[in-house]
């Protein structure tokens, strides 16, 4: 989401190298066309993403021989080599679901976005936790500034499956950042209604409220991320500028401080 330049906020800012807008005008909001849409860290777009798709023990089939290995792999850090692994497995059981996910998060990992993309349209044809995987791949497109792709595959994920919260998490940021701020802040509060523990929920509402300009409805939802994730220093650089907006000059400050004790930790 766009982001006010701030000479009292942590520095550097480590929004700043995951597609935040970095302005030499203290204040002004960053203009953002309909597509611009780069990126959309730092709010979590790495697979697997918390309540999205993780491939963990007991994902294994009888009919899956080699995954654990191929697990174990990329636990140690042998990525190539558990790619390769996956990929026989796979020419072996292309109907398996789990293998590929893994595979698709190494591909992504290895900045091969258009591999992991691949692999994660196959298992949505051969079918399988359709939400959690339009989802990711939805991330993906999103980070490869295919906008409108990754509005559809969120879309999708509603109405596979109404109740699950990432995917209006992820559309309604989707919406905030092509325009959209309106049906955007909707969906981000549906959002936020779904999964009331959720502090990335939180956090998306909050700053969208913020670029809203409702700063005191902001806050209460950044203080709400705050308290469910107080060791993440986003909620807490975030309330800083929304309180240097509200010329809360103290509090600011304060929020700065613990950002960088949460950052440092």
């Amino acid at each position: 989401m766009r982001r006010l330049r701030n000479s009292r906020a942590v520095d550097p800012d480590p929004a700043s190298f995951e597609g935040a807008d970095r302005l030499e005008l203290e204040g002004d909001w960053a203009d953002c066309g309909v597509d611009a849409i780069a990126s959309l860290r730092p709010f979590g777009w790495i697979i697997p993403d918390p309540g999205v798709i993780s491939v963990e023990e007991g994902d294994r089939g009888p009919e899956q021989p080699g995954f654990d290995e191929a697990r174990e792999l990329a636990r140690r850090g042998r990525r190539l080599d558990a790619i390769q692994r996956l990929r026989l497995l796979l020419a072996k059981l292309p109907n398996a679901i789990e293998p590929r996910l893994l595979l698709a998060r190494l591909l992504d990992q290895s900045d091969e976005i258009e591999g992991s993309i691949e692999q994660l349209s196959i298992a949505l044809e051969v079918g399988g936790r359709r939400s959690e995987v339009l989802v990711t791949r939805g991330a993906l497109y999103a980070r490869t500034s295919r906008a409108g792709e990754a509005e559809g595959d969120f879309r999708q994920a509603i109405a596979q499956d109404p109740s699950y919260c990432p995917a209006y998490r992820y559309l309604g940021t989707t919406l905030v950042r092509r325009g959209l701020l309106d049906e955007g802040i909707g969906v981000l509060r549906e959002a936020v209604s779904l999964a009331p523990q959720d502090p990335e929920a939180w956090l998306h509402y909050g700053e969208a409220l913020a670029i809203q300009g409702g700063l005191e409805a902001a806050l209460g939802a950044l203080e709400r991320a705050s308290a469910l994730a107080p060791s993440d220093p986003r909620s807490y650089t975030v309330r800083g500028r929304v309180l240097d907006r509200l010329r809360r000059t103290e509090e600011a400050l304060e929020m700065y401080r613990k950002a960088r004790e949460a950052q440092t930790a």
